[in-house]
């Protein structure tokens, strides 16, 4: 059933307006003051910012990690090497490489290349993918159009493993059990090929590609969940040409059928699970580029999905990720904006109502994040990248 939208968020305001300004001039002879600060939505008692809004400043400590590190779109880390501390890798377009950052004393970190033949590096994500308790990195070469897997051996050297080196366009690879057997399979989004395809895990480092669909025009990430409940793997995505956010059904035996649950996504960049409402059921963020939107879409069941506006002013959205960051058992919705230099925590009460925390509106070209408790003190941190800035950024949760 393709249901998405009730209207543009200029429209959504509109109509919410309208009745809102009549019912006013009914009553304004009888509204006290007292009567009208009551209307306004008030923030969350705890650090109280400006316009509504709470503050970061008590909350998180920026430090840039590494500088140098060109158009710097993503990041991961782990403790690599097993020493304790947390290490982290990042993908520098320019260069082409996944620079590799092992932590040593005194929170100093030492530089290496793990892979300087990553053409166009672009994409990189996290996994165990052999399920060894190592866990791997997963990465994609844009204008080299392949997909690596590192292969972590524990004590932060690895293993080149090359997935395809033909995915035209390699934009995303993430890591999960598509087909049910017990292993981890891979899932990937191709830009230049308007191509969404998963890789199915034969065992031995050997993985047989499935293409799930073609005319995803523009495919800048895919993911997986289960999104009807029916106990297999579905696949979610976001098509930046044809403004689409979709998911494809799968029927158990990893045949897929497409359901279109908006195509009005100016700039669909990114899509990210979560059960944001705490009712059972699978919803989706989704960040969109050219319209500067951060949304959510509603499982309302049966193949029904209603969009809520998180923010529209997020002016080249490019990045969101669902995160409990307080850890207060609900998923909020952790964003990066490009064009206007943000990463915002949009803080959810449990309900779909969301918080808004501007964690930084500084970072040259904010890009790609990753949530980790870094420093290892039980608080969630975020680790973000600036492309303009060529850096690699970590907020420490206070």
């Amino acid at each position: 059933m393709f249901h998405f939208r009730t209207g543009s968020p200029r429209a959504n305001v509109l109509l919410a307006v309208i009745p809102v300004v009549l019912l006013f001039l009914l009553l304004v002879g009888t509204l006290t003051a007292q009567d009208s600060t009551t209307l306004e939505a008030t923030p969350p008692a705890e650090e109280t910012g400006t316009e509504g809004e709470l503050s970061a400043d008590a909350l998180f400590t920026k430090q840039v990690l590494a500088t140098n590190v060109k158009q710097a779109h993503d990041v991961v880390a782990y403790d690599f090497d097993n020493d304790g501390d947390n290490d982290f890798a990042a993908t520098d377009y320019v260069n082409d490489d996944i620079v590799y950052f092992r932590q040593g004393p005194a929170n100093q970190y030492t530089r290496t290349v793990l892979d300087g033949n990553l053409n166009g590096a672009y994409p990189i994500d996290l996994a165990d993918v052999n399920k060894d308790g190592k866990p791997d990195i997963l990465a994609g070469g844009y204008l080299g159009d392949d997909f690596i897997w590192y292969r972590s051996n524990g004590d932060g050297n690895f293993a080149r493993v090359v997935i395809d080196a033909s995915a035209n366009g390699a934009h995303s690879l993430v890591a999960g059990d598509v087909d049910g057997d017990g292993d981890n399979d891979l899932l990937s989004a191709w830009q230049d090929g308007n191509t969404i395809a998963w890789y199915e895990n034969s065992g031995n480092n050997n993985f047989t590609r499935r293409v799930v669909d073609t005319h995803a025009t523009g495919a800048k990430r895919a993911e997986m969940a289960d999104m009807d409940n029916d106990g297999d793997v579905d696949i979610v995505a976001a098509s930046f040409k044809n403004h689409q956010v979709v998911w494809y059904e799968n029927n158990g035996n990893e045949n897929f059928t497409k359901h279109v649950l908006d195509t009005a996504a100016r700039g669909a960049y990114y899509v990210s699970p979560a059960d944001v409402d705490k009712d059972g059921d699978m919803d989706l963020y989704a960040a969109s580029r050219r319209d500067s939107t951060i949304a959510w879409y509603e499982n309302k069941g049966n193949d029904n999905f209603t969009w809520h506006a998180i923010d529209t002013n997020a002016r080249g959205a490019r990045a969101v990720i669902a995160t409990d960051l307080d850890k207060d058992g609900d998923m909020d919705a952790l964003a990066a904006s490009v064009d206007n230099d943000s990463v915002v925590w949009h803080r959810n009460d449990g309900k779909g109502n969301f918080s808004r925390v501007v964690v930084d509106n500084k970072l040259d070209g904010a890009y790609g994040l990753f949530v980790v408790d870094m420093n290892k003190d039980g608080k969630l941190d975020i680790l973000a990248t600036a492309r303009m800035g060529h850096q690699v950024v970590l907020y420490r949760r206070n």
